[in-house]
């Protein structure tokens, strides 16, 4: 067709390249950039396609169901959180006070709660992240938008109408995805050294109650976070990446076994999530035990020990090499599980119970290598050992202790508490030693200063 576009391939780019350029025609728009609260506050806005509704006949007019505006008003988020919550350096410190207090996270938490909360009902024109049971329901989802503004109409007049909703749907879903996967990585560093940003995330409260897979009541930040893990639950991670495209019915693998460019972003989704749950939890007990009451726990538990691979030499579990794409996602579940032992004694109990868990647990901790040289070299130097996380001694301490775990402790286990015991005591006679080399050195100036005032 004349002025058309004859495969799919050319039309997602002639697509892609309309939304970068009204995006470049908004970037001059009202938001000022050093205003953090209007950026908050855009952030924040419901989408587009819920803003546009007749409220006399609740129904949607042709604009706020055009499925480009959708896409260009999530790209617009995008790049906002990405502009200025989009590194540590953005988040932390006196600034990530500052996007606190303008509302960021408040508004960050409502673009992840929306993008993952089921489609209501009554309003069948929500935008939520691609279904990962059933593609087809994704695509059927997404049916409502069926057509396009008067700016945006001639894409679908001059193209065949199956190829440009099958590349359109396909550019929002990829779209929700990305954004999202943003929006989770702007949580975990806002959470990062800040307890009243931790504490944020557990004050904030959704727009509406909602449900999710029928079983997970959303109340807060915590409770949005743990979703992100459910949605992906019974799915190993080579199942994640291997995720079909937005539009086809069944799962695709080439023969080299390479993943799909969904599954690679569907992983950082849920590594980001992860991320923000490890860095929410740290020191911070009331969110910890959020956490715990809504489950979170069982998940992690799953996904660190049914995912496994491998076994040390102990038949327990052990983190994947960096040639896995889920390695990174691994350190942060067993991150989040030590955090989350340290503040919730329930939680330590529960990690105590399950050997394979604990070998884990010891990996990411890193030193039980060093323990098992210094055995071998007949050693009893303590260097190189690395601090024991105060979580990972109260999952000890509770198996040892409550007789959580059957068959008790090991060797390494054992080694490992001592090995503490050895380095807390060494480290309180230096102590004392440094107390009293500072008394010393004290005493002879006290005793000038008591002559001198004799011979005056």
């Amino acid at each position: 067709m004349e002025n058309g576009f004859s495969t799919g391939d050319h039309l997602h780019q002639i697509l892609s390249q309309l939304i970068d350029d009204e995006l470049c025609d908004a970037s001059a728009s009202s938001i000022d950039a050093a205003d953090l609260k209007s950026v908050a506050h855009h952030i924040g806005l419901p989408f587009h396609c819920d803003t546009l509704v007749d409220d006399v006949e609740d129904t949607h007019n042709g604009v706020s169901m055009c499925i480009m505006c959708s896409t260009v008003d999530l790209r617009r988020r995008m790049n906002l959180i990405k502009s200025h919550m989009g590194s540590m350096a953005q988040c932390r410190g006196a600034r990530g006070e500052s996007l606190r207090e303008a509302g960021a996270i408040d508004s960050v938490l409502s673009i992840v709660w929306r993008l993952i909360s089921s489609s209501n009902e009554d309003n069948i024109y929500s935008i939520t992240l691609p279904s990962i049971e059933n593609v087809q329901s994704s695509k059927a989802s997404y049916n409502a938008f069926d057509v396009c503004c008067e700016r945006h109409s001639h894409l679908r007049d001059n193209n065949n109408h199956l190829d440009f909703n099958r590349v359109a749907i396909k550019e929002l879903h990829s779209t929700a995805i990305d954004l999202a996967s943003v929006a989770l990585g702007s949580l975990r560093d806002l959470a990062c050294g800040s307890a009243l940003n931790r504490a944020a995330f557990l004050s904030w409260e959704p727009p509406a109650s909602q449900t999710f897979n029928s079983r997970m009541v959303i109340e807060n930040g915590v409770h949005v976070l743990v979703t992100y893990i459910q949605r992906y639950d019974g799915l190993s991670w080579e199942d994640i990446l291997y995720l079909d495209d937005y539009t086809n019915t069944a799962r695709e693998k080439d023969a080299t076994g390479m993943y799909t460019a969904r599954g690679r972003k569907e992983i950082r989704i849920l590594t980001n999530a992860l991320g923000a749950i490890r860095n929410s939890s740290h020191s911070t007990a009331d969110v910890c035990q959020s956490f715990y009451t809504h489950s979170l726990v069982d998940l992690l538990m799953w996904r660190l020990v049914h995912n496994a691979s491998t076994a040390n030499s102990n038949g327990g579990s052990v983190l994947p090499d960096a040639s896995k794409p889920w390695r990174e996602a691994c350190f942060r579940t067993a991150g989040s599980l030590i955090n989350l032992a340290e503040k919730c004694h329930d939680v330590a109990i529960k990690l105590a119970s399950n050997r394979n868990i604990i070998y884990v647990l010891l990996e990411t901790w890193g030193g039980t290598n060093a323990i098992t040289v210094n055995n071998e070299r007949n050693k009893k130097s303590l260097r190189g050992l690395p601090l024991l996380h105060l979580g990972l001694a109260a999952v000890l301490n509770a198996a040892a202790e409550n007789t959580a775990l059957e068959g008790g402790l090991d060797d390494i286990m054992i080694q490992v508490l001592e090995k503490e015991k050895e380095r807390k005591q060494v480290a309180q006679r230096r102590e004392e030693e440094r107390k009293l080399r500072m008394k010393k050195a004290a005493l002879p100036r006290d005793t000038d200063r008591s002559e001198c005032r004799s011979i005056l």
